[in-house]
């Protein structure tokens, strides 16, 4: 409000200035005409003075004025950036199977940015122009009404030309802001995977399919120039258009006697102060369209809802018991008849330009998981196997409460997943994926991400060591500077593949939830390694419900239940790895396979050793 009141001063002192000039000026003309005066020279000198003030004056209500909107226009960024990233926080998988992280960071950067333009100096364009117009015209009409309607004469001529305009720069601008979030994405990725761009020698690949997606920024951003310095050009010729007509008439006049000399001086710089606001329209409409398909596209985002319903203060609120009476009592799983069906974005579908109502990215769906049922007793060790793409992850994910499930198909202790909180389950599971994330911090701080906030130093440092060795990283920790201090980049870039599963196994052991999720996440270790650390967990998780997916069969040799998913999604064998050998279907079929394939690599491991020694024997280099 205080910028308001400052603007309209601001106008209200500018306009009242060349009405004083008018009155010099003509005071100036009279004292001519009478040939002097001391009284004529003193108002001469007031009447000045008082001009001087009244810019004074309007320069500091300007100042005053852009502070308060600028600032309002920042504090509304800054309200919406903390709100659009609270809401994304609250979406699940589905949401993110749909948009790209690269085209999400653009719209939380560059269509805020505008977002915030349109909300600040927007908004002090506008007032700023009707206040000008409400105050000059009156004054305008006052002095000379037929030379004001002469002077407005172009106006119309430019209302219809700026719609012709705003209609190209709004579908500019929403071709440019896809454009930007589609190069924002592929350096993201690119930047992601740089170790894979530099292992196949894939710089110059990247580089170019980069460069088409510049160039087609670039020729977006090209026409946008060109609308909006089409437009910026047009609106200007009309401005001057009133003030050569203001000229030509009005001088006529005062050459007749008709009109003062002061009159017409005031009168053009009325017009002369209304031409910025005039040609701002051409700008604030430019400023308006892209503000405005910015928001559609931050829009799209504003009306996604997660599909596991989940309460906003569930997410954001301190990690405390004051939810306690509503978590299950156990964590004894049962899955009863489960089919989830994953919406993701079709990436094989042509990009075309969003409406102007806001349309999310082209998805289908597709079901991955078909009636399963099972279950995992309290304290029980449960396996989950199949071949790739059988929805072992899914399943994994839907019991996390990630993923949206029907009702009646999920029940945690006996009570159904919808009954329960998602916030009280969450902190009830540990899950470990298999595509371990780490954040740029310390071994440590990714270790001790899953505690509560209120688990004391001392202890946060005992679990975190106990973790890091049942987890079987000590050894590794050795080998890095600074052990569990060390730095790791985005994604753990300095450590290997199976490192960075360790930690995230570690980070969920630390935990010490009722139930633990493993999603093959010691995948990129050696098998030897993957049985000694199930061993030590087996012992370690006595009284934890853990749900095991691995692709080693023979690290599952002691797990209390086998749940073996076939193609699509469905349950085809359960039971102990001696029952499913005995059996001798699909579990039988996979786990004589592995132990083939394990020969195979032990003959010729065994077979290089013996070229190695015999070469030695000889004398020769192998």
């Amino acid at each position: 409000m205080g910028g308001i009141v400052a603007l309209v001063a601001t106008n209200v002192l500018a306009m009242a200035a060349p009405w004083f000039v008018k009155l010099t000026i003509d005071a100036i003309d009279q004292v001519a005409k009478s040939h002097g005066g001391a009284g004529g020279t003193s108002r001469i000198t007031l009447l000045a003075l008082a001009v001087l003030g009244l810019a004074a004056g309007q320069a500091l209500t300007r100042i005053i004025s852009r502070v308060y909107i600028f600032y309002a226009g920042r504090e509304a960024e800054y309200e919406l950036r903390r709100s659009l990233f609270a809401h994304l926080i609250r979406l699940d998988g589905a949401f993110y199977r749909r948009f790209r992280v690269g085209d999400l960071m653009s719209r939380l950067t560059n269509d805020l940015s505008s977002v915030r333009a349109l909300f600040g100096v927007g908004t002090l364009h506008v007032i700023n122009t009707i206040f000008a117009y409400a105050l000059a015209l009156p004054l305008m009409i006052k002095i000379d009404g037929w030379l004001t309607l002469w002077a407005l004469l172009p106006y119309p001529i430019l209302l219809f030309g700026t719609r012709y305009f705003a209609r190209g720069i709004y579908s500019c601008s929403r071709e440019l802001q896809q454009a930007l979030g589609a190069m924002t994405t592929a350096v993201q990725e690119d930047l992601a995977g740089i170790r894979e761009i530099k292992s196949y020698q894939l710089e110059a690949a990247r580089a170019g399919e980069f460069g088409q997606s510049s160039a087609r920024y670039y020729k977006q951003a090209v026409r946008l120039a060109a609308w909006r310095g089409g437009m910026m050009p047009f609106v200007g010729v009309g401005a001057v258009a009133s003030l050569v007509v203001v000229l030509w008439i009005g001088g006529r006049a005062v050459v007749r006697g008709e009109m003062s000399l002061g009159d017409l001086v005031a009168l053009n710089l009325y017009v002369a102060q209304l031409a910025w606001p005039t040609m701002a329209i051409g700008w604030i409409l430019s400023l308006w369209q892209r503000g405005v398909a910015a928001w559609h596209r931050l829009r799209e985002l504003l009306i996604e809802e997660p599909q596991v319903a989940v309460l906003e203060r569930d997410l954001m609120a301190p990690h405390d018991d004051e939810r306690e009476e509503d978590a299950p009592q156990s964590m004894a799983l049962e899955v009863r008849g489960l089919t989830v069906e994953l919406v993701q974005r079709d990436d094989s579908a042509p990009e075309t330009p969003a409406a102007p109502g806001g349309e999310a990215p082209t998805a289908r769906e597709k079901t991955v998981l078909r009636d399963v049922s099972f279950e995992a007793p309290a304290g029980a060790l449960v396996a989950i196997v199949g071949r790739v793409g059988s929805g072992k992850t899914t399943l994994a994910e839907a019991v996390a409460r990630l993923l949206p499930v029907p009702e009646g198909t999920l029940y945690y202790g006996g009570r159904e997943a919808h009954d329960v909180s998602v916030r009280a389950v969450r902190q009830r599971i540990a899950y470990a994926p298999q595509d371990a994330f780490l954040f740029s911090a310390s071994i440590a701080e990714n270790v001790a991400l899953g505690l509560d906030d209120d688990v004391p130093p001392e202890q946060r440092d005992a679990r975190v060591r106990e973790a890091v060795n049942a987890a079987g990283l000590a050894a590794d920790l050795e080998q890095l500077p600074h052990g569990l201090e060390t730095i790791v980049g985005e994604r753990g870039i300095p450590l290997s593949g199976g490192q960075r599963q360790r930690v995230a196994l570690a980070r969920a052991l630390a935990a010490r939830r009722p139930m633990l999720i493993l999603d093959d996440s010691l995948s990129a270790v050696d098998a030897e390694t993957e049985r000694e650390i199930i061993g030590r967990l087996r012992e370690m998780l006595a009284h934890t419900t853990t749900l095991l997916i691995s692709h080693r069969l023979s690290a599952l040799q002691h797990a209390d239940d086998i749940v073996v998913l076939g193609d699509g999604g469905r349950v085809v064998e359960r039971g102990t790895h001696a029952e499913l050998i005995k059996r001798g279907g699909v579990y039988a079929s996979l786990y004589e396979r592995q132990l083939l394939d394990a020969d195979i690599a032990a003959l010729g491991s065994a077979a290089h050793d013996d070229d190695e020694d015999n070469a030695d024997d000889a004398g020769v280099a192998p």
